[in-house]
């Protein structure tokens, strides 16, 4: 087959002649889209040459007809923005209340809430008998709630 010795490209309406690289590089942008845009949301059926085993290749991308069509279920995990707002500003008023307890009792919630250590390891830690440390965690989350 003879080599091709002029290259056009079609840009509005026009045929613009170009360089073989150009040409080339313009080729494989343009598969590139058309791989995007339709190779990726059919679904293809491959054949194994040596074995004549059919496999099927589903789409990437299902439209939402055939997922109606299929009867499946969203899910709303997502939290509603006045949800995410209440949660936020909370936060921010429990660090600030954190910032203002004494050293000894942002210790204990830390350990037994974000660090989840036990009660009891934390009473072995902290040298106190575990019923002690169980009447003062109480009394700090009553003051925590008492300020939240």
């Amino acid at each position: 087959m003879a080599e091709r010795e002029e290259f056009y490209i079609g840009l509005n309406n026009e045929s613009i002649l170009v360089s073989k690289e150009i040409y080339e590089v313009y080729r494989q942008g343009r598969r590139k889209e058309s791989y995007f845009l339709s190779d990726l949301k059919k679904e293809r059926i491959v054949v194994d040459k040596s074995t004549g085993q059919r496999a099927v290749i589903p789409g990437r991308e299902v439209s939402y007809e055939q997922l109606v069509e299929a009867e499946v279920q969203f899910s709303n995990n997502e939290k509603a923005l006045l949800d995410v707002v209440v949660d936020t500003v909370l936060l921010e008023k429990l660090r600030a209340i954190l910032n203002n307890l004494p050293e000894s009792e942002v210790t204990i919630i830390r350990a037994l809430f974000w660090d989840e250590i036990s009660e009891v390891e934390l009473a072995k830690q902290l040298g106190l008998a575990r019923t002690t440390l169980r009447s003062r965690k109480y009394k700090i989350l009553a003051k925590l709630k008492k300020q939240l």
